[in-house]
């Protein structure tokens, strides 16, 4: 923890890095640094279908199962309100099996969004969204713990995770904007000690 009682980081991706481009991949425009000076990488949807998609996993020297993935999370800024739609939410991809394969590209997705009954959420203030309650770390702000998951695809618990990632809604009003500044998730099982925070640098 810091002096503020954040937890630190153990690990970053920087905005104009290979690896900050390569997560962002397909997010549309590009995300950029705050204009507020606030850490994180900050989205603003200016027309159509317009959408972030901040892809922060990468499997490592051994498969991560969805049996084994014990937690995921965000921390965000919610600038401005239009709708629910407006809140980012939590993707899982399991890898492609080809036969009974939910999507071209993946087996399972697994979609944890924010339920339409879940208490106010204060504009720029920064919140920490989880897949379930209690994650590790837990950081001092506003939590908000995601609904179950809409699930397409066979939802096989050994299937091996292929990628997270935090996205937006395309249908969201024109406008909307987010702050993300940290994502990370923890493995439990044979992978106890996977617990990465990773800080979203603006630079």
């Amino acid at each position: 923890m810091n002096s503020d009682g954040i937890p630190i980081h153990n690990g970053r991706i920087n905005l104009s890095s290979t690896s900050g481009v390569a997560a962002y991949a397909d997010t549309a425009p590009a995300p950029t640094a705050d204009d507020n000076g606030r850490k994180g990488w900050l989205h603003v949807k200016a027309s159509g279908t317009q959408k972030l998609n901040y892809y922060f996993y990468s499997e490592g020297s051994a498969p991560v199962t969805l049996a084994n993935l014990e937690n995921a999370y965000f921390v965000g800024i919610i600038n401005n309100w239009t709708n629910f739609q407006n809140i980012p939410f939590l993707v899982v991809y399991t890898k492609p099996q080809g036969a009974g394969d939910g999507g071209s590209w993946y087996r399972t997705k697994r979609t944890f969004g924010v339920h339409t009954g879940t208490g106010a959420i204060t504009l720029g203030m920064r919140t920490q969204f989880s897949m379930f309650a209690n994650p590790t770390p837990t950081f001092p702000f506003e939590n908000v713990v995601l609904n179950s998951p809409t699930v397409v695809g066979p939802n096989v618990s050994t299937e091996e995770i292929l990628t997270i990632a935090v996205a937006t809604d395309s249908s969201s009003a024109d406008g909307t904007s987010v702050l993300i500044s940290h994502v990370g998730w923890k493995a439990r099982g044979g992978h106890s000690a996977a617990n990465p925070n990773l800080l979203l640098s603006g630079s």
